[in-house]
């Protein structure tokens, strides 16, 4: 089943073909197709002279296409149809070849003052985003190349054997072998042009008979008279056949390069080539993959070659998408908004004979393909001024990160220069400062308030002096050959200072005095712990 989305909702639905289904929401069903265009990140275009009728260029089969304007302006030619001007045998007489050389003056005068429409700048756009795989034009306009596209044809380079790897320096070579220089680096493969042109452009002649190609704009004049230009690499090789006294050859005539029917394409081979590589993928390299996605934009499908890559492009995009997803059966059968959108067609009308598409298209949209460049621009914008947003966000949340990280590491940072010289200088101090010698210096006064056991009476001033006074040597144990001194009874008289200076304290705190009176963190403690 195709689904049928016209542009304007208040189309009616057309009698053929049978297999068209319309949507329950037409909204949604059209947004999920611009989504899936703008999620594609493989795009393939086949697009025809419906998207370059808004630029000047006529289309070929419409009421006023060119077609049925040639033959209004050529009466007395036996032409049932304008047709006839783009198919091979138009050579075979004068007349027709001369008519055909004026045509093709006009279209190109046309082509050469036509600006890029809507739609070719939606090309660029998403070649830009590196969206666009490649653009298959059947237009010989040559405006996709003016709206930026890379335009050509890639020579086509036949590889049916591989080539012989050359020797390595100092190895014998046989008579008459050229032997590959080691050091000169291979060349590298020219990029395949984004656009390829499937029937010929108007911005070359070639001759028929040395395939030599010119500028048209060089002949303009000659084909505007409908006289075929002369061809000047065959005039110049006549000249030398005449001086060495060979026969004569003829000379070629000039004729545009624009690929008419029952003929074969000069570059048939280098664009069979591409289509192969877009088809299959590469094996390596950048762009591996083939096309994920078909838009299929303003042709009515006539040419049989165009008909049949169409069709080989939409089976690809197709199981492509069924391989790059899970392989596993699923249980439920996919609902209608659930079929992704592979392939699409844009055209005014549906290609005949109808039969021949059925299941070829998951949508055709109805409508002009420049009101649908538009639509999708509005969508492209939108995704960008999205973006941008989310990386502003994402920028500022960054910034706070790294804000709050400088924070938490400033604390741990090493001392500022704002603190106290004091306490700088305290700081710097080792832990545990080396001894000295005991100074001459007169010993500094402390006063401590302590207060008393039991009367809790508090004793003004205490005097302790801050020079440690020298200890004694350690007392060793008595010897078997002399006996211990005789302890010696202290007098009244001599007293330690302590007794003299706090004749008010308790016994116990007394004691303890006399046993640490040397110390002083040892008596803070001994009478802070009394006074608790």
């Amino acid at each position: 089943m195709t689904l049928f989305l016209p542009l304007e909702p208040s189309s009616p639905v057309p009698a053929s073909p049978s297999f068209l289904q319309v949507p329950s929401d037409h909204t949604v069903q059209l947004d999920k197709v611009l989504k899936a265009i703008l999620k594609a990140k493989r795009i393939v275009v086949v697009c025809g002279a419906g998207i370059s009728v808004k630029a000047g260029i006529p289309d070929f089969r419409s009421p006023e296409g060119l077609f049925q304007t040639l033959k209004r302006d050529n009466p007395k030619e036996v032409l049932a149809s304008g047709k006839d001007l783009f198919d091979a045998s138009v050579f075979h007489s004068e007349n027709t070849t001369s008519l055909f050389c004026q045509m093709i003056a006009r279209l190109s005068e046309l082509s050469m003052a036509a600006e890029p429409t809507a739609f070719h700048n939606l090309l660029h756009t998403l070649d830009t985003r590196g969206r666009l795989l490649r653009v298959y034009t059947q237009n010989i306009d040559a405006i996709e190349q003016k709206s930026g596209l890379s335009f050509g044809v890639p020579p086509f380079e036949e590889r049916r054997s591989k080539p012989r790897t050359p020797k390595p320096a100092g190895t014998d070579a046989e008579p008459g072998e050229n032997i590959a220089s080691t050091s000169r680096l291979p060349t590298p493969p020219a990029e395949t042009p984004r656009c390829i042109p499937l029937h010929g452009t108007l911005q070359t002649v070639h001759c028929q008979i040395c395939n030599h190609s010119y500028a048209l704009a060089d002949y303009h004049t000659s084909l505007l008279d409908g006289t075929p230009p002369e061809c000047p690499e065959c005039s110049a090789m006549e000249a030398t056949r005449q001086l060495v006294g060979k026969r004569a050859r003829g000379i070629g005539r000039l004729r545009p390069s624009v690929v008419l029917y029952n003929e074969a394409h000069k570059d048939g081979e280098g664009v069979g080539d591409v289509v192969r590589r877009d088809l299959m993928g590469q094996s390596k390299g950048k762009g591996r993959s083939g096309a994920d996605l078909l838009l299929v934009v303003g042709t009515s499908l006539r040419v049989p070659g165009t008909k049949r890559m169409v069709r080989e492009f939409a089976k690809a995009v197709r199981s492509r998408g069924k391989d790059g997803g899970s392989n596993r059966a699923s249980p439920m059968p996919a609902v209608e908004e659930e079929q992704p959108v592979k392939t699409v067609y844009l055209n005014l009308d549906f290609p005949v004979p109808t039969r021949e598409w059925e299941g070829v298209f998951d949508a055709w949209l109805q409508g002009d393909a420049q009101v649908f460049a538009d639509m999708l621009q509005v969508e492209i914008d939108r995704e960008t001024r999205a973006k941008e947003i989310a990386s502003e966000k994402k920028r500022r949340k960054e910034e706070e990160d790294a804000g709050e990280r400088g924070k938490k590491r400033k604390p741990a940072s090493a001392p500022q220069s704002t603190g106290s010289p004091k306490r700088r200088k305290i700081a710097n101090l080792p832990l545990t400062p080396p001894r000295s010698k005991p100074s001459s210096a007169p010993p500094t006064k402390l006063f401590l308030t302590i207060p008393s056991l039991r009367a809790r009476k508090l004793i003004p001033e205490v005097y302790i002096s801050s020079t440690r006074p020298p200890r004694s040597p350690p007392k060793l144990p008595p010897t078997p050959e002399k006996s211990p001194p005789r302890p010696t009874r202290r007098s009244a008289r001599t007293k330690s200072k302590s007794e003299r200076l706090l004749p008010a304290l308790h016994d116990d705190n007394l004691r303890a005095l006399r046993a640490d009176e040397d110390l002083l963190p040892s008596l803070v403690r001994e009478l802070h712990c009394g006074g608790s």
